[in-house]
């Protein structure tokens, strides 16, 4: 997937300007940066949520802390979707034990429920590509390692943004760091540790 990202809430001060955004279709990239390096907006952009010629028809937004419609519930969205069972959904659901909370209202819910409810429903939405801004944080451990796992069997193209550098490793070697509104490094070592990403992002982000 390629695209050529120009965006700016004011002219004079864009904070994209003919970036060239590419990433490998079918396959996960994590986006790494310093706060407000341009993570969320970039995503935003890509969803279709801040107007941009470089929108993505076929995207689902995750934002952090849920975005799900609070008075209605896990089942209320499923439903609304009209969405069929998928062997995925099914084996996020367990993973999540999604039955607990499943009929709760949003609004009823932890912060790492809220956020397991909507990569749910974006799971069940089968969309081509899946934007998801910082899923890592709000999740215990556990559940942090569940998403690891079922990001990796999403049947299409999966971008994410995080903070932790571990769980970066682990979920994908396709990495990129946004610095100041740019590609300032992009991963080219399938076998890179944890160590060289650490100085890369010390370098580069």
């Amino acid at each position: 997937m390629n695209a050529t990202v120009t965006f700016g809430y004011t002219r004079k001060n864009p904070i994209f300007s003919m970036l060239e955004f590419k990433i490998p279709d079918n396959e996960i990239t994590v986006l790494c940066g310093h706060n407000g390096a341009g993570k969320t907006t970039l995503l935003k952009i890509l969803s279709g949520i801040l107007p941009s010629e470089a929108a993505l028809k076929e995207s689902w937004f995750v934002p952090a802390g849920s975005g799900l419609i609070r008075h209605f519930s896990l089942s209320d969205h499923i439903r609304m979707l009209k969405a069929t069972d998928t062997e995925l959904y099914r084996a996020a659901f367990e993973l999540f034990r999604a039955e607990s909370f499943y009929n709760v209202p949003i609004r009823k819910l932890s912060t790492g429920q809220s956020v397991m409810a909507s990569i749910l429903t974006a799971i069940a939405s089968k969309r081509e590509i899946l934007l998801l801004d910082e899923p890592y944080a709000s999740l215990d451990p556990v559940n942090a390692q569940h998403l690891c796992q079922l990001l990796k069997m999403y049947p299409g193209t999966v971008v994410l943004t995080s903070h932790d550098l571990f769980l970066t490793l682990e979920t994908s070697a396709h990495i990129q760091f946004l610095k100041s509104g740019s590609v300032s490094w992009v991963n080219q070592n399938p076998e890179i540790s944890i160590e060289e990403l650490r100085a890369a992002y010390a370098e580069f982000a």
